[in-house]
Parts: structure tokens; C-alpha cells; sequence
């Protein structure tokens, strides 16, 4: 072709230790989702590598993620691998702000990565920054068959007032959606706004085959066809561990 805020709540003796930590999960995962908002900063970054080196590039991958995670200001930082071209990757991070995602770009682990991505990798990181434009709830995969899509949406600048609005509703209509887990609508850091990614999660391949198949989703394909100042690229991805 990268949570639903939860309130405190007392759980009473009879329902158990396993209520209590149910509780007490769903509430640490709310805590890093809970600190986006409006000065968040989105980074996606895609490449791919030689075949052959596909196994060092994911080590090279989790060694970031593990360092990147500890840096201050980050929200999350996912490790994607495409699809049926199992050496093409990407990342998708979240910082709380511009200075706190400028921080990492000069710290360590990012310099690492670069450094050893170089050997394997078939051009320079192609590495972007969007802000929030429709960020909706994260629910957490009930197992490793989770389908992970990255939409890169791009439309001529006249076009973007219709596109804006079919891009919410499908988002709206998605989060609703059967075994949906999360979906993102971030909007480039520069420029018109004309260009924007979908950072989105289904269960399974049946949801987001049922997904594709929508009302919405084929309204928003009908919406923004005649916009298109590039492909429609949607890619398929698997979250590495």
C-alpha cells in the first residue's frame, strides 16, 4: 500500500481479591490515556528492512520502546509489523507535549535506533508528527490476534471542510463498532491539515473485515474518493510484544 476514563470505585468485600484487581487494572490502564489532550504530539515513524534482518530490526525495536517508554512525557509507544511483508515496520508514539517528544528525539535510545537501523534499513526513517483531531477510547486486546490499521488519508485542500466531517463521523460510528479497540484520527503537525493518519485496532480480522463492509466506512471512502490528493493506503499490521 500505528480508554474509557474509569472513576475510583470501592469494591466490597464479597466480590474478592479478583475484583479488586480487575479494578485496580483497568485504572492503571486509564492512567496513561488519561494524560493526552490537546498539546499531545503523535509520531509515526515507517521503514522496512532487509529480510534478512528482520529478527535484529525487532530486537533494535523493543530496546527503543523499553527506553522510550521511561523518557519523560511519554504516553505510549506501539511496535507494528506489517502484515504479509513481515520487513516493514512501524511505530506509532504519544508525548504530552512538543518539548517532551523533542526531548527523545535527542536522547539515546533515539540516536541508537538510527544508528542501527542504518545497515538493514532501505531509506532514512520516514518519521511524522500529527496532532489529536479525533482520538477516541482504548480497550485492551483479549488476545494476540488483534488487527492493528494505519490509514493514510491525503486530499486536496479544498476538499478537507467534507473530509473533516466524514472522517468524525466514521470515527464516531467506529468506536461503537463490533470488537473495536481503539480508533485514532491524527491530523499533520504542519501545514493545511489536509493530510492525516488513522491509528485504529480491531479483535480480530472478522471485525475489521466487518468494519471495511460498514455503513460509515463506505461512506467515508465515498466522501473523500473524489478529494484524493494520493491513494487510499490502508495498511494491516500485528502488534509486537
Amino acid at each position: 500500500m500505528m480508554p474509557i476514563r474509569k472513576c475510583p470505585v470501592w469494591i466490597a468485600p464479597a466480590a474478592g481479591i479478583t475484583g479488586l484487581l480487575i479494578a485496580v487494572a483497568i485504572m492503571t490502564a486509564s492512567a496513561a490515556r488519561a494524560q493526552a489532550g490537546p498539546d499531545t504530539v503523535y509520531a509515526l515513524t515507517t521503514f522496512d528492512v532487509s529480510p534478512s534482518a528482520t529478527a535484529q530490526t525487532i530486537a533494535l525495536l523493543k530496546q527503543y520502546r523499553d527506553a522510550a517508554r521511561k523518557q519523560a512525557g511519554n504516553i505510549s509507544v506501539d511496535l507494528l509489523q506489517e502484515t504479509g511483508l513481515l520487513n516493514r515496520f512501524a511505530i506509532h508514539e504519544s508525548w504530552s507535549n512538543r518539548s517532551a517528544y523533542d526531548a527523545n528525539e535527542k536522547a539515546p535510545q533515539m540516536t541508537a535506533l538510527r544508528d542501527g537501523l542504518k545497515p538493514f534499513a532501505g531509506a532514512p526513517l520516514d518519521r511524522r508528527t500529527y496532532r489529536p483531531l479525533s482520538i477516541g477510547p482504548t480497550r485492551n486486546a483479549g488476545s494476540g490476534s488483534a488487527v492493528y490499521m494505519v490509514l493514510f488519508l491525503d486530499v486536496f485542500p479544498p476538499g478537507l471542510i467534507p473530509t473533516l466531517a466524514a472522517v468524525k463521523d466514521a470515527a464516531a460510528a467506529a468506536h461503537m463498532g463490533e470488537g473495536n479497540l481503539r480508533y485514532d484520527v491524527e491530523q499533520e503537525g504542519v501545514g493545511l491539515g489536509n493530510h492525516m493518519i488513522f491509528y485504529a485496532a480491531w479483535q480480530n480480522r472478522d471485525d475489521f473485515d466487518a468494519y471495511e463492509k460498514s455503513t460509515y466506512a463506505r461512506h467515508l471512502r465515498d466522501v473523500v474518493g473524489p478529494l484524493l490528493g494520493a491513494p487510499y493506503d490502508d495498511r494491516l499490521y500485528a502488534l509486537l510484544d
